[in-house]
């Protein structure tokens, strides 16, 4: 059996290219061209011409607006490590703030006890977050922490704030996270709270962070769409 080398270029991503090209002399917010007036254009079918496009709101160029099509933002590029959102948007001069979507305290279950090192039965606290940048929703994220280690956190803490700041000021130093990064599909309520489309791609990040003393602080679950965003990591060798 002969492998081809060269692999088959399909319609739908010549006519990407040509449209990353007319991208290229355009700025975000304006108004990207119809389908009906790219499909006449390209001499392709209005399939085809989706494929393209639905592969250029993959990438982060396009994104919907209502029933328009738009030139996007740039992709929000974040480096992967201990710290705030918020905080790391901020320092890169980005407006960056959070939307409550609720609290909640609850008795731990067996497997989140193991995690977090508790009794099962214990109580925790969940706190569940949307994440804006530039007023676009990029994420959405699920902390859940041991209630012993912050009383009063409902009752008095700003959720528009870092909880990472929140935490220092308890005395709580962050010594390190572990992490598990997969890519995923939104359900419906997630896609809600996103105002995105169920087929938009996302890095799912779980994450158990961990004191200078080796002890739990958090299980997070972070939800970050893919169109609009990047993370960056630094490995050092020995």
């Amino acid at each position: 059996m002969v492998v081809d080398s060269e692999p088959r270029v399909l319609k739908h991503q010549i006519v990407r290219r040509n449209l990353d090209a007319v991208l290229d002399g355009m700025a975000p917010g304006d108004p990207f061209p119809s389908e009906r007036d790219l499909a006449e254009q390209h001499d392709v079918s209005r399939e085809t011409l989706r494929q393209a496009i639905r592969e250029l709101l993959v990438a982060g160029r396009l994104e919907r607006r209502g029933r328009a099509t738009v030139v996007a933002e740039s992709k929000v590029v974040l480096p992967l490590a201990i710290g705030s959102y918020t905080e790391a948007a901020r320092e890169k001069g980005l407006t960056a703030t959070r939307i409550l979507v609720g609290w909640s305290v609850y008795d731990a279950d067996d497997a989140l006890a193991d995690t977090l090192r508790i009794d099962a039965g214990d109580s925790v606290v969940q706190l569940e977050r949307v994440f804006t940048t530039g007023d676009v929703r990029v994420g959405l994220e699920t902390t859940r922490l041991p209630a012993y280690r912050v009383p009063g956190l409902v009752e008095n803490f700003d959720y528009r704030t870092s909880l990472y700041s929140e935490m220092r000021t308890r005395g709580i130093l962050f010594g390190r996270v572990v992490d598990a990064i997969e890519t995923v599909l939104p359900d419906a309520r997630e896609a809600a709270l996103l105002t995105v489309d169920a087929r938009t791609p996302m890095f799912l990040l779980n994450r158990v962070s961990y004191d200078v003393d080796g002890v739990p602080i958090e299980q997070r679950r972070s939800l970050y769409r893919g169109d609009r965003m990047t993370f960056t990591a630094v490995m050092e060798g020995e």
